[in-house]
């Protein structure tokens, strides 16, 4: 039953992962382009690859302890710890996107409110 259990659960993440990157590909497309996204909500971790234009290699990003929070019908997500694989880049997340919530609109926030809240 277990293998059933953490199927379910494996297909869950990967469904909202794909709803996630979605949503990323909204904010970064003018940067670049999302190459992964991937949720493991076992572990609260989202991991993320971008190739950002002008760039030679991907850009990691890690972040441990997230939270989707649903608060008079509205979804946000919010990030406690990130870490980027550029130093720059890594300062710049955590004093603008670590412990701030994001609101996640239309069809995504219905995506993620299936998914994640059933």
């Amino acid at each position: 039953m277990g293998t059933l259990k953490d199927f379910a659960h494996k297909g869950k993440d990967l469904g909202i992962s794909k709803a996630l990157m979605a949503l990323g590909e909204s904010y970064i497309d003018r940067f670049g382009k999302i190459l992964n996204l991937r949720l493991d909500s076992k572990n609260n971790e989202i991991h993320i690859e971008i190739m950002l234009r002008g760039e030679s290699t991907p850009l990691e990003i890690h972040i441990k302890g997230y939270t989707i929070i649903e608060e008079g019908g509205e979804h946000f997500i919010a990030a406690e710890k990130i870490h980027v694989s550029r130093e720059w880049i890594n300062a710049l997340a955590r004093e603008y996107i670590q412990g701030r919530r994001f609101k996640i609109s239309g069809t995504y926030s219905k995506i993620l409110e299936k998914l994640a809240f059933s």
